[in-house]
């Protein structure tokens, strides 16, 4: 049986998301954050549904395995600038998380041309995990602190989540290269692929 919706159309479903969420949360209005909070969280929504229909309906394909991280990456990343554009978020954060995603892509290229398949550590699904759920928090927060202007705490709550998110994407990047410097060793002296 084949599933109810083709999961790589799930998965482009959401690159439209992300930019219009952002459209919404940069015009400043109540109105609008609440709109790009509902589609974050239908951002996470359809990024876990689409994962389980392809598992479920044997529909898991090689273009899938690529272009859900490449879809994963370019929503959250898309979030964060505008995160960032309503001073929620400093540069150099989203700096951090782009060089993160830029080398570990590098990474997987010069991997791929040594003919090893470059598998996800534990620690790249620990950071998408907390990516998720802490752009979750941030719209959350964002959300209440219109409708609860006198909990001034709740101004903090983004800027704080963003700085966990990037050092857990940080962190995730130092496992990632101590875990593949045989490879980029090897890479960097040009010797045969083992």
């Amino acid at each position: 049986m084949a599933a109810p919706i083709k999961p790589n159309t799930l998965t482009t479903l959401r690159l439209p998301l992300a930019p219009t969420a952002v459209w919404f949360l940069t015009r400043g209005t109540t109105e609008g954050i609440i709109i790009a909070a509902v589609l974050a969280l239908l951002l996470e929504v359809t990024d876990v549904a689409d994962g389980w229909l392809a598992r479920k309906y044997g529909e898991v394909s090689d273009f899938g395995k690529l272009f859900d991280p490449f879809a994963d990456a370019f929503s959250r990343y898309t979030l964060f600038m505008g995160v960032m554009a309503i001073g929620q978020a400093s540069v150099w954060m989203l700096l951090a998380i782009f060089y993160r995603d830029s080398t570990i892509a590098f990474l997987r290229s010069i991997a791929a041309t040594r003919g090893v398949v470059l598998s996800a550590r534990q620690s790249g699904k620990i950071k998408a995990v907390v990516q998720g759920i802490g752009t979750q928090v941030i719209f959350l927060a964002l959300v209440l602190t219109r409708v609860m202007p006198d909990a001034a705490w709740l101004n903090e709550v983004p800027w704080w989540t963003m700085m966990i998110i990037t050092i857990v994407t940080l962190l995730s990047l130092v496992d990632y290269l101590y875990g593949n410097r045989s490879i980029l060793k090897a890479a960097w002296n040009n010797e045969p692929a083992a």
